[in-house]
């Protein structure tokens, strides 16, 4: 198996900080409540996978142990513990190549980052988990219901 190269944390901020300067500043989708983060990132596989928050979205990504790979797909399925998600295949200056899965977005119904990184914390937990079985008339479990349960109460007056 492949060493694994460092995590890419730091890096996926930093070019992602630079983009909400550069390319995004002004725009209404912005959560202005928000900064940009990254959390979580572990190794999996090949990749070193975690979930990245920004003032505009929330993607789960995945970026490859080796870095200058350079994938003939735009789309890739990656099986992880809790089932097989469809990501998209991305080249950003800076980065290099890596997976994108959208989670999020836009961001404005996070009142905080504080909010914003728990429901980012609770993704991973629940990605990296093996499913359960579930019984008929049980929870919603497609995509949009598997993250509307993760996101904060809207509180209504």
């Amino acid at each position: 198996m492949t060493e694994l190269k460092d995590d890419p944390s730091d890096l996926l901020q930093a070019v992602f900080e630079r983009i909400a300067v550069e390319r995004m500043a002004g725009l209404p989708i912005l959560n202005p409540a928000l900064a940009v983060a990254t959390v979580g990132f572990r190794p999996w596989r090949e990749y070193w996978l975690g979930v990245l928050v920004t003032p505009w979205f929330m993607n789960m990504v995945a970026r490859p142990v080796e870095p200058d790979a350079t994938p003939d797909l735009t789309v890739r399925g990656l099986e992880l513990p809790s089932g097989l998600y469809e990501f998209t295949v991305t080249r950003e200056d800076g980065i290099g190549v890596y997976l994108s899965c959208p989670l999020i977005s836009p961001m404005s119904q996070f009142a905080s980052q504080a909010d914003a990184l728990a429901v980012a914390e609770a993704v991973l937990e629940e990605v990296f988990q093996a499913p359960a079985e579930v019984a008929k008339g049980g929870p919603d479990l497609s995509r949009r219901g598997f993250f509307r349960a993760l996101l904060p109460a809207t509180k209504t007056p």
